[in-house]
């Protein structure tokens, strides 16, 4: 019964934490029947966003209390950073670092997850996925947190502490999650050419060759360029996306605890 009530209560959390967003989700899903240029199905809007949902309450009521408890053995903000919910200007500038850091972790984590075949077989969930949209931004195993504390929660923690993260902070790291998910063709001119926008991450997602182990940044294209993975996509190049070979409608097969990667 205790693990019944932690994961109830972890429903209700994780409901109120995606609240915020759900206008800005809504307007993109809306969105996508008008400007997409692959259809996306009411089906598999559906399908995504409860998953989106069941899988955020299991990894934040069975998962992450277990690895919160490792904290205590990681030495944490050795810099003495001692960064502050409140966003003076100082804070500002240092929250500002905190996600450039967050997004230089999250582009090497991104890179192995796509190499080393273990953190791929979980991370396969989220490309899976035969038409990515906006309802599929949090569309990921829910025991990646395990492997995304090691990679990036752990030096998080080593450099800046456990500090209470702002609502700003956070605003920025799921506004960019649902609009780089967009399944829309809509260009945004000069940013285009800095972040992360639904045409950069498409190409992510591609199934086309050239665009394999592309695009891996989450916030902004300047690791992708400094090592190599850059591609700017044409003004016309929009890719169907999915794995080559995989179908998703062995979807449940995929967020077993041990993925089962079966190929059509």
């Amino acid at each position: 019964m205790d693990i019944v009530r932690s994961v109830g209560e972890a429903l209700l959390n994780t409901l109120g934490s995606l609240a915020p967003f759900a206008p800005l989700l809504f307007l993109c899903i809306v969105a996508e029947k008008f400007w997409a240029k692959y259809p996306v199905s009411n089906r598999t809007i559906v399908i995504n966003l409860v998953y989106v949902v069941c899988a955020m309450a299991l990894a934040h009521g069975l998962v992450l209390p277990w690895l919160f408890k490792l904290n205590a053995f990681v030495p944490q903000d050795v810099w003495n950073l001692q960064i502050h919910a409140a966003l003076t200007w100082r804070d500002v500038l240092l929250w500002m670092g905190y996600l450039v850091l967050y997004d230089f972790l999250y582009y090497w984590f991104h890179r192995l997850q796509h190499v080393v075949p273990w953190l791929w077989r979980y991370h396969f969930v989220h490309h899976s996925e035969e038409n990515i949209s906006a309802a599929a931004f949090a569309r990921h195993h829910w025991l990646e947190e395990v492997w995304r504390y090691t990679f990036m929660t752990v030096p998080l923690l080593v450099i800046a502490g456990n500090p209470q993260v702002p609502f700003a902070v956070i605003s920025v790291i799921v506004t960019f999650a649902i609009l780089m998910h967009w399944n829309t063709p809509l260009g945004l001119g000069p940013l285009e050419r800095i972040f992360i926008t639904p045409r950069y991450h498409r190409i992510h997602h591609s199934i086309e060759e050239r665009h394999i182990n592309k695009n891996f940044g989450a916030f902004l294209q300047l690791w992708d360029w400094l090592f190599g993975t850059r591609y700017v996509p044409q003004r016309d190049e929009f890719p169907a996306p999915g794995v080559r070979g995989y179908s998703d409608r062995h979807f449940l097969q995929h967020i077993l605890p041990v993925p089962i990667l079966k190929k059509d």
